[in-house]
């Protein structure tokens, strides 16, 4: 009888445990390209599961206070994590950040500081590291790192995945879940699960000539938000790509632009719905308690704010992102730390931290492993990140600073008295010594960094 068969006279989870090989093979290739290591000699290590969503803000969540969306299922993995509030992620666009996340390095550094970059072949990614130190490793669903073939990294790879979070991100949760049932439990696993939505956001602008077209859910259509007057006076490479949105959104109405919010917010909900199922699936196994998760999204979305759309901007509705640690019995549960500055950069450090190896040599980010575990321990006092390869972000417990190369024009925000960044103090004679002392942090940091040449075109100093 054949396994097509044989899956209409069984429910889907008895298929999903149909035989170790035949079930995995329904779902992954195996690679024989991926590092493969002895099994760990530390026999307690726990599994390391890396879920990720794309393009989801840290102000996208209904418990962040936003009344405009419900999220249970990511909202109860809140209550079971340290949930850190100041959290950024690298670069604020879909490669770079994730090459940031897979390699522990910045973009500057990993040459991905465009899309269509490719990832240095001299650094190691995370699937790698952790196969060699006796994980099995498995990606499923978005990986979107150029230059760095899946089956290089990761020993179990998916046989396709959709590129649209509509289609694909019930696959992914199934594929995780026919992972779980039939994994090597010989060793510890490293599971990178990509989750598409809400990018989808990104098929949705419309036009005035497109009202929205559900008149009884009209009063549902979120208003202007706060900063949708924004602060004019921005950087060069930020005001090019400010002025092209705004020239496409012009004819909007208030509709339009409520209608866009909308549809952002029915996507989250969307996924939501798959990170719920992943959990569920996690939660119903032997491995739940000896599992590490880290929850988080590769960059957020503008979603009005500032009139704009989509990414690529130091914003906070565009570069802070949510995550949350998960680990039961050993991080404290419905913690959120508004203390201390995270970054993308952290987790691969994190993960070889609770794996118990060493990480690779000329890591940037730190290990989360002693604050999860309340344990005290030295922390940065600045947050940088990077932007379309000439942009710099730092942020420290007050003020975001950002300066592009090549451009006069910098922004300061205080976070703290303006938390949407509406009035630019850069401008203002009396904040002259922040901008110098962060700028200078910025330098100390370039100082140190390993950076790649780059053309011309995405010259740092033009």
């Amino acid at each position: 009888m054949t396994l097509k068969k044989l899956s209409h006279r069984i429910d889907r989870r008895d298929f999903i445990k149909v035989g170790s090989a035949a079930s995995l093979g329904a779902f992954f290739n195996h690679s024989s390209a991926a590092p493969s290591g002895a099994q760990s000699h530390h026999s307690s290590a726990p599994n390391l599961l890396f879920l990720n969503l794309d393009q989801l803000s840290h102000m996208a969540l209904s418990c962040h206070g936003n009344p405009y969306l419900t999220t249970p299922n990511i909202d109860r993995l809140a209550l079971r994590s340290m949930d850190f509030s100041k959290s950024y992620t690298p670069d604020p666009i879909c490669c770079p950040a994730r090459a940031s996340w897979a390699t522990g390095r910045y973009p500057s550094e990993n040459n991905v500081v465009a899309n269509n970059r490719k990832l240095r072949a001299d650094m190691p990614d995370y699937g790698q590291w952790l196969g060699q130190h006796g994980y099995q490793t498995v990606h499923i669903g978005k990986w979107h790192v150029p230059g760095r073939p899946l089956h290089n990294s990761f020993q179990l790879v998916p046989h396709n995945s959709h590129p649209q979070g509509e289609y694909g991100d019930n696959l992914i949760a199934l594929s995780f879940e026919a992972f779980l049932e039939n994994r090597d439990r010989t060793r510890p696993f490293f599971a990178q699960v990509g989750l598409m939505n809400p990018h989808d956001c990104g098929n949705s602008p419309r036009t005035a000539k497109h009202p929205f077209p559900f008149e009884n859910f009209r009063d549902q259509l979120p208003p202007h938000p706060p900063n949708f007057d924004f602060d004019r006076r921005e950087p060069e490479q930020l005001k090019r790509m400010h002025n092209g949105i705004m020239k496409f959104t012009e004819s909007w109405t208030e509709e339009n632009w409520g209608h866009q919010a909308w549809l952002y917010y029915r996507m989250v909900e969307m996924v939501d719905v798959n990170v719920g199922y992943i959990l569920d699936t996690l939660e119903q196994s032997t491995d739940h308690k000896n599992t590490v998760i880290i929850f988080t999204s590769d960059h957020g979305d503008a979603n009005g704010h500032h009139r704009m759309l989509f990414k690529d901007n130091f914003y906070d509705t565009s570069s802070r992102v949510p995550t949350m640690v998960c680990y039961p019995g050993h991080v404290v549960e419905g913690v959120e730390d508004k203390q201390h500055l995270v970054s993308g950069l952290d987790f691969f450090p994190t993960f070889c931290d609770y794996a118990g190896i060493k990480s690779p040599p000329k890591m940037r980010g730190l290990s989360l492993k002693p604050l999860l575990e309340g344990q005290p321990t030295p922390w940065r006092r600045y947050l940088h990140a990077q932007s379309k390869a000439s942009g710099r972000m730092v942020v420290d417990e007050r003020y975001k600073f950002i300066r592009y190369y090549g451009s006069e024009t910098t922004q300061l925000f205080d976070l703290e008295n303006d938390p949407y960044e509406t009035r630019n103090l850069a401008q203002d004679s009396k904040y002259s010594d922040d901008c110098i002392r962060m700028s200078a942090e910025i330098d100390r940091l370039e100082s140190t960094l390993d950076n790649v040449e780059l053309p011309k075109s995405l010259s740092r100093r033009g």
